[in-house]
């Protein structure tokens, strides 16, 4: 079982663990949803928890709803990826619950669009209704209540009811007698006669289609044996239903019609951190900007993965600014760097707002910082010693608060004009401050503007 974890960052099968353990106490119909934003593991978690699932006994069938968006049916997407999971000797019972399929949507499905269009062309109707008359089998008790009602009724308004009720037949009878067929077909040999069907990516669909596939999994599969799973973004499928619907009056979210157990995908906080913090440890430093362990790769990826942590940025996005970091250590290696504030300054480009410099402070050693205490000292030079004898410490107080690590480096680090002995704060504001943070902001700029959204 371990191997099917693999490469398993966030530690996301013991959450595996648990799913499943749920998903053995089902006796009956259930869409559950399994929720999380882009970019948090969706589909690797689908792929090993499904292999998980099999592992333990349960009948699986996946879906990647995104390769079927423009089959435009969802119901026959389902029962296709039901039909294909069949052994080959059964492929006949689910070639039979297909045409019911196919049936009920040539019937229902044109009947509904003509409604929704409001449309008047007849010959369309007229050949839909023949497939109506022919499902209905009573559609001359139909034609009599019609004209019991009075000529208000036309005869295309008529073949739509006779269309409806058509569908209606196909779906209450003909599909839930093929649904228990493949349904026992499939778990024949199985443990368990429930059938898990696992849906990923229906959040990258049309979303005509992403909201048809929910409601034909409540219109049509509502039976037991069945138990869905969704992999989805929650939030964005919700503003897809508030574009096509509106906001809900009661202030009920549209999932809550269709799903009956909504769980999170959420990586612990630790692991997060401790799989940034391996991720990290990669990053390719050529020069390191100090001997200090505080420059070190190991440090650089020990304030990543409390980064990751603080931002709650997705794996995805966290990825893309450790390559754009691993990118400018590529570009500039040959230039000394200091790798963790090239990590710090990375995510707060990502953030679009300031990071709390308690992250990294030496982060603060800004070229206004160094200009405002050059103009201190400055100004303390035209009043008593004691004056400039205070402020100078004051002024060295404050280097070895913010960033001892930057202090004493070799003095190709300052690029001092001269070979005279410097105070701690004059290394420190007037030779280190000015280019300090902008030579680092500047090496990530230049691989950001190479980088394809």
């Amino acid at each position: 079982m371990s191997g099917i974890w693999t490469d398993d960052l966030l530690e996301y099968s013991k959450v595996g663990d648990t799913f499943t353990n749920l998903i053995k106490t089902l006796d009956e119909n259930r869409v559950i949803s399994i929720e999380a934003g882009f970019g948090r593991g969706k589909t690797f978690f689908r792929k090993a928890w499904a292999q998980q699932l099999r592992g333990t006994g349960e009948v699986v069938v996946e879906i990647d709803a995104q390769k079927s968006d423009h089959s435009g049916d969802p119901l026959i997407t389902v029962l296709a990826a039901l039909v294909e999971s069949l052994p080959r000797k059964e492929k006949g019972k689910g070639a039979k619950a297909l045409g019911v399929a196919k049936k009920f949507g040539a019937i229902g499905g044109r009947a509904a669009a003509r409604i929704a269009l409001r449309s008047g062309a007849e010959e369309l109707i007229d050949t839909m209704s023949e497939k109506a008359i022919d499902q209905l089998g009573d559609f001359d008790a139909l034609d009599q209540v019609i004209t019991d009602i009075g000529d208000g009724m036309s005869k295309a308004a008529g073949q739509m009811i006779a269309a409806q009720m058509a569908a209606e037949r196909v779906r209450k009878e003909e599909l839930p007698d093929q649904l228990k067929a493949l349904q026992a077909a499939l778990t024949e040999k199985a443990d368990t006669d429930r059938v898990v069907i696992i849906i990923d990516e229906l959040d990258r669909c049309h979303p005509n289609y992403a909201i048809a596939v929910l409601e034909a999994m409540k219109l049509v599969f509502g039976q037991s044996g069945f138990v869905f799973c969704l992999m989805v973004n929650a939030e964005y499928l919700e503003k897809l239903a508030e574009h096509q619907f509106g906001i809900s009056s009661d202030d009920e979210r549209y999932l809550d019609k269709f799903v009956d157990i909504r769980l999170r995908l959420q990586p612990r906080a630790v692991s997060m951190n401790a799989a940034v913090t391996s991720l990290a440890m990669s990053l390719p430093l050529g020069i390191p900007f100090g001997e200090s362990e505080e420059f070190s790769i190991a440090k650089a990826a020990e304030l990543a993965g409390k980064l990751a942590v603080s931002t709650n940025f997705s794996m995805r996005k966290i990825k893309r600014i450790l390559l754009q970091v691993e990118l400018a250590m590529r570009c500039y290696s040959k230039q000394p760097l200091d790798a963790s504030l090239l990590v710090f300054l990375a995510f707060e480009m990502a953030l679009n707002e300031p990071l709390s410099a308690d992250f990294l402070p030496r982060s603060q050693i800004t070229p206004r910082l160094g200009r405002d205490e050059i103009r201190k000292i400055d100004a303390a030079q035209s009043r008593s010693s004691q004056h400039r004898y205070n402020a100078s410490e004051q002024a060295n107080a404050l280097a070895n608060k913010l960033a001892p690590e930057l202090i004493n480096l070799p003095r190709e680090r300052y690029e001092y004009p001269d070979e005279k002995e410097y105070f701690y704060w004059a290394s420190l504001f007037k030779y280190m401050a000015p280019k300090y943070l902008p030579m680092h902001r500047d090496a990530l700029g230049a691989v950001a503007e190479l980088l394809a959204e």
